[in-house]
């Protein structure tokens, strides 16, 4: 008999409410008058705010994140009941490992971006969308061109399980490009396993080209739980979620990643469009012991294909 996944909830110390997809839960929304820097690190926790505060003198970089996560105010009311699609058999892990090239940086045929090895429970970054527009190059098999920008942990260096959310920014066969929320957290699928080990799509969060989007994923609750918090800077609305693990993740935390993809390991199913910069801003990873990466000290990866 296969065995059959049943999604417990999640155990940690802050209201959880379901979601339309079982083993996702919605956290709390930010109170009107929640001050993040003088709360403590408990009531930050209450609130579904993950993130450690940064100590004074503590590291630039972290620091930054921070004020630039909390510039704008974030009101209870702006906070999204998200509504999931799952998008059965559409994934981003990496299909095939990187090929090292010469001068030390990667090449594979899905991934583009920085990739830091480590020992990691969050990382964060803040982009704006591409403009994304039909390629010269043909369509892939799918239909279209199709890419995805996103924050993840883990997928490559050793695990092939990753948590991870982002923009798919898609030009239809006919030309009329479509963007969309998603995240997903991929581990080997089995009977049962929750949709989310696939793309699942946000439609209800609203995106567009030019905006600015903030995404953070973490492992919660001494690593059992994920959580994903999402933010559009330009239009003020946010949500976090908390995800029951999947069978088979393994949790490694072994490397954090902000990526520009192909999904589906590229050609020939999909084929990349025409797109605007993709810049990685306010971008940090996190471990125990207050370790931090920085994704410009990161391994460079190219798509080559």
């Amino acid at each position: 008999m296969p065995t059959t996944y049943e999604p417990v909830r999640p155990r940690v110390p802050y209201e959880l409410t379901p979601t339309n997809i079982p083993g996702a839960y919605l956290s709390p929304a930010i109170p009107e008058d929640f001050d993040p820097d003088a709360a403590s690190p408990a009531a930050l926790i209450k609130h579904g705010l993950l993130w450690r505060r940064p100590a004074t003198g503590g590291r630039p970089a972290h620091r930054a994140v921070w004020e630039r996560a909390f510039s704008r105010q974030w009101r209870p009311d702006d906070r999204l009941i998200p509504r999931l699609e799952p998008q059965p058999g559409r994934t981003h892990n990496l299909r095939h490992e990187a090929r090292r090239a010469a001068d030390g940086s990667y090449t594979s045929s899905q991934w583009a971006g920085s990739v830091v090895a480590g020992t990691w429970t969050g990382a964060m970054g803040m982009w704006t969308i591409p403009s994304v527009s039909a390629s010269i190059d043909p369509q892939g098999t799918r239909g279209g061109w199709d890419s995805s920008s996103w924050v993840g942990l883990d997928g490559t260096y050793g695990s092939d399980d990753v948590l991870q959310a982002g923009i798919e920014q898609r030009v239809t066969a006919s030309g009329v490009a479509e963007y969309v929320a998603w995240y997903e957290w991929w581990a080997p699928p089995i009977p049962g396993s929750p949709p989310y080990v696939y793309q699942v799509n946000i439609p209800d969060f609203l995106v567009s080209p030019g905006q600015t989007v903030f995404c953070a994923v973490g492992y919660v609750s001494n690593h059992t739980a994920g959580n994903i918090y999402f933010a559009n800077f330009t239009t003020g609305r946010y949500f976090g979620i908390t995800l029951a693990p999947p069978p088979n993740a393994t949790f490694s935390g072994n490397t954090a990643e902000w990526i520009m993809e192909a999904p589906d390991n590229g050609i020939p199913i999909t084929s990349l469009p025409t797109f605007t910069p993709v810049v990685f801003t306010d971008a940090i990873c996190c471990g125990p012991n207050d370790t931090a990466g920085d994704p410009a000290d990161g391994d460079i990866w190219n798509i080559v294909g």
